[in-house]
């Protein structure tokens, strides 16, 4: 006879395998893009670090549900731009600061993080979610840590410049979006 709760034991713990590797696929592109913001010249430890809270946050989202892992993949996408962005600069050799908002390595920042937020925001509304405005939330925390990894190496002011960029770029979107939709 066939033990029916060591089969669903068994069942359950394959099901949970293949969630956590399906989860973990999203690390060798983490890995990647911090590897390269590195080379570039952003700061190792402000980059692994961002890296590390990317990843952990990236795997628990994929592991949590679908929307969870599109929310991750749109916010992975549109946070490429200012971890680009950051690199570049970083690469450049220039040196942003707030106290000089207009120089031109900060304004591309800024404006990297203007466009990923309203990516973030629009595209959350392309996806068939329940919860549209979770998503872009969710979508939004996935590019801020991506943006983090690029330029959290220019300073905490300019860090926040950027991240504040990305949130107003999501708060522009958002009545354009709904308001097509």
């Amino acid at each position: 006879m066939v033990d029916l709760d060591a089969l669903a034991r068994k069942a359950r713990r394959a099901g949970e395998y293949g969630r956590a590797r399906a989860a973990l696929r999203v690390a060798p592109p983490i890995a990647a893009a911090a590897l390269v913001a590195i080379a570039a010249g952003v700061d190792a430890t402000s980059c692994l670090v961002f890296a590390t809270a990317l990843l952990a946050t990236s795997v628990a989202l994929r592991w949590w549900s679908r929307p969870g892992a599109l929310a991750v993949q749109t916010g992975m996408t549109v946070g490429a731009l200012p971890l680009a962005a950051g690199a570049l600069t970083a690469l450049l050799g220039a040196v942003c600061d707030l106290a000089d908002p207009f120089r031109t390595c900060a304004s591309g920042c800024l404006a990297a993080g203007f466009i990923a937020g309203f990516g973030a925001t629009w595209l959350a509304g392309t996806h068939p979610v329940a919860h549209p405005a979770r998503h872009a939330l969710l979508a939004g925390a996935i590019a801020s840590l991506t943006a983090a990894m690029g330029c959290a190496g220019f300073g905490a002011g300019s860090l926040l410049a950027v991240l504040g960029a990305l949130a107003a770029g999501g708060v522009v979107a958002a009545p354009l979006r709904w308001r097509s939709a």
